[in-house]
């Protein structure tokens, strides 16, 4: 099959087949659909500029608002009478707590708090308004106010380039609370899914692979080339770091090569993957092991899905017999992360371990052991039972509505949908490719069920616990986000389903 070249500008709408009818309509606000959106402009504002050095993914328009300042939005058509969803999405990296206050101008009418904390960039947040409030709104429009030790920064306009408008200020309007299966594959297989380049968008473009491989959805292959296309341009790879510094044609640690499996299975000679191989050689340790840090027996959970499984399908693809042997040594490393019946997230040296039964952690563990494991048909013995003992622990904390807690063993827990989506669909893989019984798939349905209740009208995941910049205190609160990196893992559990 001929691919168009993802260095090229793709347009919206000119690619591929379409699996699905475009259910969303982007501003018109019909009375007759079951979801829209109601785009918001902003009509008062105390513009501040980027901080030196930083920059907008992708170079899309963004507004900044400062600490105790607002601004005002209000909405291009009047809105009709249904349920409403403010929407807003971060331009820049967050670490720390934001609270933009929404309320109607010119009224009392206090509306609530949108609450924004240790945020990656590409994410939307929300804050549900009662219809009651829909012929004030259309009126007055929303004044958002900041309450923060610092800026935010926020999509403002439409890119010239791809249609971003879901991550623009809008309203969303629907009838229904929850979302549909084929909501979700639409909203996840377009530019609505794109994440910060690492990890995050790493999960994505192999959910959209797993989708095209296993279902045949020759969108997601299309979306594929569209994300690509953000990134790249003329085979320079151009992106920003968790701080939102500009980085080019640069690696920035083991969490950041994931991307390049799925980069790899459609160019497995763009000369940006021998700068990964440079960059994993660069780290790798006297004893083998590629790790961030100057800890040669340290270890992380993530390094089992960002290291060793794309380092297999770049050494595959490459006939490299080293890069094989060197990503199975990487799970070896590994295996101190499956202890004492525990999975943890890290592992320090000299007997020091944290986050046990972290549900993410978890999902990087099996996930990564199972991709690596699938792609190589690896028969090593120990790294199968190592596998399949850690698929055991994870079993044992299952909850009965099919997903896992963010801390699996902490029972008043609330779930966390991206790790619960990550470990399922390392199930299901392992059943897949022969290394777990078939009695398994089980397991990998109830969660599959289990998460449609945390689809959003119009598609993304929602339950998800926030990335781990706030440390444990975040982590086992109640705080949850909507994140297209669980969508992305969401997306390879149902691959196989």
């Amino acid at each position: 099959m001929r691919r168009r070249s993802f260095l090229k500008i793709l347009k919206m709408g000119s690619s591929g087949l379409i699996l699905y009818p475009v259910l969303v309509n982007s501003c018109k606000c019909k009375q007759n659909e079951s979801v829209h959106y109601c785009r918001l402009k902003i009509i008062k504002q105390n513009s501040i500029n980027l901080p030196d050095g930083k920059r907008t993914p992708f170079g899309w328009p963004s507004i900044g608002i400062a600490p105790n300042e607002s601004i005002i939005v209000k909405p291009e058509n009047k809105l009709p009478d249904t349920n409403l969803c403010l929407r807003v999405s971060v331009a820049q990296e967050i670490r720390d707590e934001k609270l933009l206050h929404v309320k109607i101008p010119e009224t009392d009418n206090y509306l609530g708090v949108i609450n924004i904390c240790f945020s990656s960039v590409l994410v939307p947040y929300e804050l549900k308004i009662s219809s009651k409030h829909c012929a004030q709104i259309s009126e007055n429009g929303l004044e958002l106010k900041l309450e923060s030790k610092s800026p935010i920064w926020i999509f403002s306009e439409k890119s010239e380039k791809v249609n971003n408008e879901v991550f623009l200020p809008n309203v969303l309007c629907f009838s229904k609370e929850t979302g549909t299966v084929e909501r979700f594959l639409e909203c996840f297989s377009s530019i609505n899914s794109v994440q910060a380049f690492g990890w995050r968008e790493g999960t994505v473009l192999d959910g959209l692979w797993q989708l095209y491989t296993k279902k045949g959805y020759q969108n997601a292959l299309d979306t594929i080339e569209q994300h690509f296309n953000l990134f790249f341009n003329n085979q320079n790879l151009c992106y920003e770091d968790g701080r939102s510094n500009p980085v080019f044609n640069a690696i920035t640690g083991i969490e950041s090569t994931l991307p390049f499996a799925t980069l790899a299975r459609l160019y497995p000679n763009h000369p940006i993957l021998k700068l990964v191989v440079e960059s994993w050689n660069s780290l790798r340790k006297s004893n083998g092991a590629i790790v961030d840090g100057d800890i040669k027996d340290s270890a992380t959970a993530e390094g089992c899905y960002t290291i060793a499984y794309p380092m297999a399908v770049i050494g595959k693809l490459l006939g490299s017999e080293e890069l094989q042997k060197s990503s199975l040594f990487q799970l070896k490393h590994r295996f101190i992360l499956i202890n004492n019946n525990k999975l943890w997230l890290r592992y320090y040296g000299n007997g020091q371990y944290s986050y046990p039964n972290w549900a993410r952690g978890a999902a990087w563990t099996l996930l990564g052991f199972i991709r690596t494991m699938s792609e190589l048909n690896c028969q090593d013995k120990e790294i199968i039972n190592k596998f399949r003992e850690g698929i055991k622990i994870a079993l044992s904390m299952q909850r009965v509505d099919g997903l896992w807690n963010c801390f699996m063993d902490a029972p008043k827990a609330l779930p966390d949908t991206s790790g619960s989506a990550g470990i399922a669909a390392a199930i299901i893989t392992g059943v897949e490719n022969g290394y777990l019984p078939g009695s398994y798939e089980e397991y990998a349905f109830r969660c599959w069920n289990g998460l449609q209740k945390y689809i959003t009208v119009d598609g993304f995941l929602k339950g998800a616990a926030q990335d781990n910049r706030g440390g444990i205190a975040l982590q086992e609160s109640d705080y949850r986000v909507i994140a297209q990196m669980g969508m992305g893992l969401m997306a390879q559990l149902h691959a196989y389903l």
